[in-house]
């Protein structure tokens, strides 16, 4: 799952396309992965993602984009 950072608003998010119905965000990258590893077990159980008491992986990874341009010569 990739955390995105929104410039305009300040904020990271990501909609958890790896987690059904997970969709959060947050001012730092750490609120943002508190509320994802908080969220994600009970949405994987209620979507039928996965089954209560199982193990699942969730790697949450940090992603900035910005336009640039080159530098004229």
């Amino acid at each position: 799952m990739t955390a995105r950072w929104d410039a305009e608003s300040g904020t990271w998010w990501t909609d958890g396309d790896d987690v059904p119905g997970l969709c959060c965000e947050g001012h730092t990258f750490e609120e943002l992965s508190d509320a994802v590893f908080s969220l994600a077990p009970d949405l994987l159980v209620a979507t039928g993602a996965a089954q209560a008491g199982e193990r699942i992986d969730i790697v949450l990874t940090a992603e900035q984009r910005k336009t640039i341009e080159a530098a004229a010569a």
